[in-house]
């Protein structure tokens, strides 16, 4: 859907306690592409969102143009398509092998970053019905998908020792479960993440995008 704006910037819509949200926000901070934050909830601000966002999705990302963006991966690959223009390296590559094995590694964060969503969401459920068996599964899906990841990290970084979305997409969906779910984050079990996760979170592009709001 378009909408012709009077925004001469980007806008993006959502609050950070959203994984989603955040890792759209930190790659715009790390390639400098300024934005508004709205800092509206799909739960607690229904009446402000409804004329924003009729599907109470989030993110929602809208471009200086008007034009509007659903999905927070193809957010990422917009921005990505800005950082060749603007002479940067995509934290993505725009082609070829390294373009699908970080795909892949970013496909394992977004796969556990989902199901601890879901555990979530079943967890708000009332007691009587919530399925006990389902949340089992949920976490020993994210749990391998993490796993996955943690055997893949080896050095500063997922991928060729440098900083990719793969490392962003992670690194957001991690600071959720810690922040929403802590109980069910056993950290010892992943030390290379939580390394991970303690150079990102320090670093200026996650510090410019809190969490907590």
């Amino acid at each position: 859907m378009t909408q012709t704006t009077n925004s001469r910037q980007h806008q993006l819509l959502g609050l950070y306690d959203s994984p989603f949200v955040r890792r759209v926000a930190v790659s715009m901070k790390h390639y400098g592409i300024p934005f508004e934050h709205l800092s509206l909830s799909v739960f607690r601000h229904m009446d402000a969102m409804r004329p924003l966002n009729p599907l109470f999705k989030v993110p929602m990302l809208t471009l200086p143009n008007g034009e509007r963006l659903y999905e927070s991966a193809y957010m990422l690959d917009y921005l990505d398509e800005l950082a060749v223009e603007r002479h940067l390296t995509p934290l993505t590559p725009r082609s070829g092998a390294d373009r699908r094995q970080i795909q892949q590694l970013m496909a394992l964060a977004m796969l556990g970053t989902e199901k601890a969503v879901a555990i979530e969401y079943e967890r708000k459920r009332p007691a009587e019905q919530q399925w006990a068996e389902w949340t089992s599964r949920l976490r020993e899906q994210m749990r391998q998908a993490f796993t996955m990841l943690e055997e893949r990290l080896d050095g500063d970084f997922l991928f060729a020792g440098r900083l990719t979305q793969a490392d962003i997409s992670t690194v957001a969906g991690i600071g959720f479960i810690r922040y929403v779910l802590p109980h069910e984050w056993p950290a010892a079990n992943y030390p290379a993440l939580e390394g991970l996760v303690a150079r990102l979170e320090a670093s200026a592009a996650f510090t410019a995008v809190p969490i907590e709001e």
